[in-house]
């Protein structure tokens, strides 16, 4: 698989910070309808929302409720360990066990713009905005793989007490062969005031 190498340009950057452990919350929306702004379960965190945009029209009802639900299984354990652990904390490794073994190697070479270990003295973070759009990749009512269009939107608390406004913006790519769904490539966007490319495409 090829490995990545971060791509900067000008403009607005990502950044990610972390510092409270909340539970994230899944919604789904099917193809064509846009997902609905839901209350987060407390006041400290966003809620995931998921709509499916692109490759449901051979799915049944079911399947594409069970894939979506895995998909947002995924992006939630990620978002929550690369983003929402305790604070201050020194270990990001963990950020991607839910991805294959070849692009979790390539994102411990990315691990500033993928997780929050670039400002990991800050002591809270709140998810603000949680959105992914899902593709699938799909063949005779079986689906093999997507991809997620995500934009995750967080606020920081720093030490001295600022709040920063961090974004991850771009896309995952999804393996659901060996029936556990994965992340195989990622192609994104970390924001903190100077962009800076993390990609990994096999």
């Amino acid at each position: 698989m090829p490995m990545g190498h971060p791509r900067r340009s000008t403009g607005p950057a990502v950044l990610r910070t972390g510092a409270v452990a909340v539970a994230l919350v899944a919604t789904a929306c099917s193809t064509g309808n846009p997902p609905e702004h839901t209350d987060t379960p407390t006041t400290e965190s966003a809620a995931l929302r998921v709509e499916t945009v692109g490759g449901a029209d051979e799915l049944d009802e079911r399947t594409r409720a069970e894939v979506e639900a895995a998909v947002s299984d995924v992006l939630s354990a990620y978002v929550v360990e690369a983003f929402l652990g305790d604070f201050p904390r020194q270990e990001f490794v963990s950020s991607f066990e839910s991805f294959t073994s070849g692009a979790a190697r390539s994102a411990a070479g990315h691990i500033d713009l993928l997780t929050a270990a670039s400002v990991r003295d800050a002591t809270d973070v709140r998810a603000t905005e949680l959105d992914a759009r899902l593709s699938f990749l799909t063949e005779a009512g079986d689906v093999h793989g997507g991809t997620a269009a995500v934009h995750f939107a967080f606020e920081a608390t720093m030490e001295d007490g600022t709040r920063r406004p961090l974004a991850l913006d771009g896309r995952f790519l999804l393996d659901g062969e060996r029936d556990a769904w994965s992340i195989f490539g990622y192609d994104v966007t970390f924001d903190d005031g100077e962009d800076v490319d993390a990609e990994s495409v096999p």
